[in-house]
Parts: structure tokens; sequence; C-alpha cells
């Protein structure tokens, strides 16, 4: 089965423990030996919560708002895509990463299941976004009406070249939340932010700027039944 690991970064903690050079060799070895063990297909650090904008469609109106989609403590700094046998490996996984010290790791499962494959590198010209499609459940269903089905959208961003990855996420009260706090390993249900808001689904898209990405998220069906957020990639060598 395939398991995303979502990143998170507490700023509390990240202030009272900077990334150093420690940290930086514990990473390194942690994907080292994922990769080595055919378990790691892809992942990347994002871009801070500051870069993050949001859009949703509401009554026939774009409503574009710089910022991730829920103001928690806790916010999304990156993922990991995992090819593990059962969840207690994914878990067992996300304990030994350097982030679950200074943060936490959601770990979920995807709905469904995509033959495993690494992700080749953006073209010339573009560049990676990730895009979180999250729920909005102040919305009133009845009112809106049922969700468009989203292969039509998921066709047209692959024919042109946007979409590099994508999946909806099992239901958010299936998720493990991993922590690590003086060596203690804290396993718990659900996800890392008791919110009203909760990812359901992510895409990976290569785009020209993040205008573009911005064009394609409000096209996803469910820019009129939630919420998604567009973070661009951390490329790697960039502080």
């Amino acid at each position: 089965m395939q398991y995303l690991l979502v990143h998170v970064s507490d700023e509390a903690i990240a202030a009272a423990k900077p990334w150093d050079e420690a940290a930086q060799a514990s990473l390194d070895a942690w994907l080292e030996e994922s990769v080595d063990q055919k378990v790691n297909l892809h992942g990347s650090r994002l871009r801070p919560p500051s870069d993050a904008t949001t859009v949703k469609v509401r009554r026939g109106e774009l409503i574009v708002t710089d910022g991730p989609f829920a103001e928690t403590k806790e916010q999304v700094a990156g993922y990991d895509l995992l090819e593990c046998t059962d969840m207690a490996e994914a878990v067992q996984w996300a304990s030994k990463h350097p982030s679950a010290r200074t943060g936490a790791i959601e770990v979920r499962a995807l709905h469904g299941y995509q033959p495993p494959a690494g992700l080749p590198e953006p073209a010339p010209g573009k560049r990676r976004y990730m895009m979180l499609v999250c729920t909005d459940p102040s919305l009133d269903v009845e009112e809106l009406g049922p969700i468009a089905p989203v292969d039509p959208w998921v066709e047209a961003t692959g024919s042109r070249g946007a979409r590099r990855f994508g999946s909806q996420l099992d239901e958010a009260a299936s998720a493990r939340t991993v922590r690590v706090r003086d060596g203690q390993i804290f396993v718990t249900d659900g996800p890392f932010a008791e919110t009203k808001e909760q990812i359901a689904g992510l895409d990976i898209l290569d785009c020209a700027d993040l205008d573009e990405a911005l064009e394609i998220a409000a096209q996803h069906p469910m820019a009129r039944h939630g919420i998604l957020e567009v973070r661009p990639f951390w490329p790697f060598g960039e502080d």
C-alpha cells in the first residue's frame, strides 16, 4: 500500500531547536535508507506557509487569499510518499524521520493504488507546486449539490503536462499522527490538527508560475465544495 507522510512544523519547537548539521545528517540517513529499501517513492520540502495561496469558488466568485488552508500552530512543511506493507510500517518510518522531533508527521493511506514511480524533474521553465485538496464542512452540501466528477479535471491537467501525480486520501479519521519528544514516540489517532478543514487529497503540478497553478486549482471540482492550498516546492540547494 502507499502512504503519504505529511511533515508538519511547529514554529515554537523549531525556534527552540534550530535545524543544524546533526538534524541534516539524520535526514540524509533517513532518505538514504528509505530510498535504498525502495520504500520512498518521492518527496519534497515545501516553501513556508507564508508562501501558500488558497483558492475557492463560492457562488461563482473566485476567492484567492494568501496563507495556508487553516490557521494552526502546526503547518504542512513537506511530504514523502512511501510504499509499505501496512500502516504500522509507515508509522515506523515516520517515527525515524527527524521532523517528528520538531513537529509532527501525519500518516495517511492513499485511496486506491498507483504503480510505484518517482517524479521526473520539472521541464525547463516550469516550477513544481503541491496542491492540497481540503474539505470545508461549513458549506451547505444540500445547497451546493453533489461534487462534480474529478476525472475530467485529471484528464485535462494531465494532457497539458501539468499534473504529475495525485490521489485522494483515505478519510482523516483513519490517519495516524506521529510525534517524538525526548526520545519517546507518541502515536495518536486522527490528523495533526483538530480543525474543521482537513486534507482530503493532493496533486503535484508543474506550472510556468503561480498564476497558472492557481488557474488549474480554480478548475478543480473541490474549489466549489472545499479549499485548495497551493504551495511551491522548496528547490534543493536553495536556502
